[in-house]
């Protein structure tokens, strides 16, 4: 079996690659990036491109046919200039299904987020996948996940025997992570909404092995990814020793939306729509990956949030 990753020399993608490369089934993998491996995988061949560039060329190898194509690359960083950010990341996807079309590959998977199902006050209970990704509320990193969904869907749909798989992530965490959203919580202050949101982490071991294993399971359908139990925002402040600054929704969307047209990186490094993430629910339910693919998680959210907090006391002694 060869396997086509985008983005495999990413945070994520560099555990899924080395799961992958455990499996005797796994003829090769093929990282499909900008940037060559963080580390020497067995079995990895690297292919230098953007994912905005046609690719066509990478499925229709005759020498070497995709089985089954893993689109894992996007920003999380969000950009300044928001038709770049498109461009890449819808842009790309439109590129990665191109390619999957010339190559007919029968096995899709995309990697989207938990946060397509929007932040929204109606949000009761934890999610589970036949909840409808609703229009509010979004951040373009949420609401390009929702779009890109449907534009997996939509392709599945025009080719019969098309097997897809979503994976939807909650936030990933762990000794190596360095984003926009752990980077507020280094900050001297972080104004937020006022409220003690709940939320979920996944270890990033977890991560690449729950997308592994979603593959093997060949189980078609949407999966959320979150390790198991919640922390509040005020006990992940008070591990991380972080200031939060609560405020009305209102006057913090106001202030951040200022810091970031401003480029006040002390403040925040996103716009503001991120915020409707932390005052309104989106927890999400882990059950059918548990039930219908067997997957076991190795870190509860807790244990994730501790050995995120670990990494950092360490780098700083």
């Amino acid at each position: 079996m060869r396997v086509l990753v985008t983005g495999g020399s990413g945070y994520i993608g560099s555990h899924l690659m080395a799961a992958l490369a455990g499996r005797p089934q796994v003829e090769e993998i093929v990282d499909l990036d900008l940037n060559p491996p963080r580390q020497k995988i067995p079995k990895v061949r690297h292919v230098q491109r953007s994912i905005s560039e046609d690719l066509r060329d990478v499925f229709t190898d005759p020498q070497r046919p995709v089985d089954v194509a893993m689109h894992l690359a996007w920003l999380v960083d969000p950009l300044r200039d928001a038709g770049r950010q498109r461009a890449i990341c819808i842009g790309g996807s439109e590129r990665f299904l191109e390619g999957c079309a010339a190559g007919n590959v029968r096995h899709v998977f995309f990697m989207s987020s938990a946060t397509a199902y929007g932040a929204n006050p109606a949000h009761r209970a934890p999610l589970d996948e036949s909840e409808p990704l609703k229009e509010r509320y979004h951040f373009q990193y949420s609401a390009e996940k929702r779009e890109a969904e449907g534009l997996f869907q939509r392709f599945a749909a025009e080719r019969p025997g098309t097997l897809l798989q979503l994976a939807r992530p909650c936030i990933v965490a762990g000794p190596n992570v360095s984003n926009f959203i752990f980077r507020s919580l280094e900050k001297a202050v972080a104004p937020l909404p006022s409220g003690d949101a709940e939320l979920q982490f996944v270890h990033e071991e977890d991560c690449g092995a729950a997308l592994l294993a979603i593959v093997e399971s060949r189980v078609p359908g949407a999966f959320n990814v979150a390790g198991d139990g919640v922390l509040r925002l005020s006990a992940i402040a008070s591990r991380v020793g972080t200031r939060l600054l609560p405020l009305p929704l209102p006057i913090a969307y106001g202030l951040c939306g200022l810091a970031w047209r401003a480029g006040w990186t002390s403040l925040t490094e996103s716009p503001p729509g991120n915020l409707y993430f932390v005052k309104y629910p989106w927890l999400v339910s882990n059950r059918r990956l548990k039930e219908d693919v067997g997957f076991r998680f190795r870190f509860t959210s807790e244990q994730t949030l501790d050995a995120y907090r670990l990494s950092r006391h360490m780098a700083s002694a």
